[in-house]
């Protein structure tokens, strides 16, 4: 880890957005751009990330700072086929596939997806079908084509959603925390039932709960990055 260089962390506003200064020199991304970002409230989590750091700069810390540079070096380049892979989430959405047994998981299933998918059909107007069996099901291409249109135009937004539709496993659920229809705590409850489900069946495993842990707090700090877009 390269070491810290700087002292104070800064927030500047210029005419086509905020940028972020380590002592005299402005913040860029890893490929050189300069990270120039679209709120305050963004460039602040970012910020927070740079002064929080110790003696080493540790880069897997700042998750704030990730995907803003991946927006910029990457998203913002291939916006059509981030579109596609973060449409490809809802093609094989987690809520979609439901367990055969035991008869408590199915009805934990229905009381927790149900609900998501019944709000993206009537508020997003995304329809998509549920099996009870492993083998994969077709989606409608209406479903493919309503989601790359809801993913947008924005290429920080944009890649908040394919972020959190891969640590979820559902395009569903990253539309419903980006909109706030679920807050951090649900959205990880949701993708992750089956998970808890096994540990109230069966119990505790440390090494399990660690990366479940570790996991509920990314969700919440992908909450944040969608917050701050927002402001």
């Amino acid at each position: 880890m390269a070491k810290r260089f700087y002292e104070a962390v800064t927030i500047a506003e210029q005419d086509d957005g905020f940028i972020v200064k380590l002592d005299a020199h402005i913040l860029k991304t890893p490929a050189k751009s300069p990270l120039v970002l679209p709120t305050q409230a963004l460039a602040q989590l970012v910020a927070d990330e740079w002064q929080a750091q110790g003696d080493e700069i540790d880069t897997l810390s700042m998750l704030h700072m990730r995907l803003v540079s991946t927006a910029l070096d990457r998203v913002a380049g291939v916006m059509a086929q981030t579109r596609t892979a973060f449409a490809a989430y809802g093609m094989s959405d987690l809520l979609c596939y439901r367990a055969e047994n035991p008869d408590p998981l199915i009805a934990k299933q229905a009381q927790g997806w149900d609900p998501i998918l019944a709000w993206a059909e009537s508020q997003l107007g995304v329809v998509l079908k549920v099996t009870h069996s492993v083998l994969p099901i077709a989606q409608a291409g209406e479903a493919e084509a309503k989601l790359k249109q809801l993913a947008g135009e924005d290429a920080f937004r944009l890649t908040g959603l394919a972020h959190t539709a891969a640590l979820l496993g559902s395009a569903i659920l990253a539309l419903a925390l980006d909109q706030g229809e679920i807050s951090p705590e649900q959205a990880y409850e949701l993708a992750f039932l089956d998970d808890l489900f096994q540990i109230e069946t069966w119990g505790r495993d440390d090494e399990a709960q660690v990366r479940l842990d570790n996991i509920a707090l990314e969700i919440k700090a992908i909450a944040r990055y969608s917050s701050a877009l927002q402001q």
